[in-house]
């Protein structure tokens, strides 16, 4: 079973984690285990085989994920603590810490107020207030400044 992964999986050195995948699943699925000899080694492999075909989606993935990330740190205009606006800047650090995540998850990484939610663990309706409070104070420390 080494060798199989050993010719399929690029480095070579990853055929033993796919080894050893495979037998943890084997070891999960050990009841559904096949009584005749013949479809045993059939499979086996089968399990190997899906192993190798989640290990290329995963790879795939993030061939994909580092490619769209890379396009976007070029395209993307990225905050900077040496930007110009220091009224901003002093403004968002001024805020509680909560209010400056639910800004910088809308307004710099530009989630929605939805996906924001699910990344603070709080029920979007909760998300929305706080990202209300916080543009309310934001505003108001901007107008101070002024």
């Amino acid at each position: 079973m080494l060798t199989y992964f050993g010719r399929r999986v690029n480095p070579a050195e990853d055929a033993a984690d796919c080894l050893g995948e495979t037998l943890l699943v084997l070891w999960r699925r050990r009841d559904a285990f096949p009584v005749e000899r013949s479809d045993q080694r059939a499979w086996t492999y089968g399990i190997a085989h899906q192993i190798l075909r989640t290990r290329r989606r995963g790879a795939i993935r993030r061939i994909r994920l580092t490619e769209r990330l890379r396009d976007e740190l070029h395209v993307s205009k990225q905050f900077s603590a040496r930007s110009d606006d220091h009224t901003a800047i002093d403004a968002m650090a001024r805020l509680s810490e909560a209010d400056r995540e639910v800004l910088a998850l809308v307004i710099w990484e530009g989630f929605t107020l939805t996906d924001a939610a699910k990344i603070l663990g709080i029920r979007p309706e909760a998300a929305r207030a706080r990202y209300s409070r916080a543009r309310t104070r934001m505003r108001r420390l901007l107008a101070a400044e002024d």
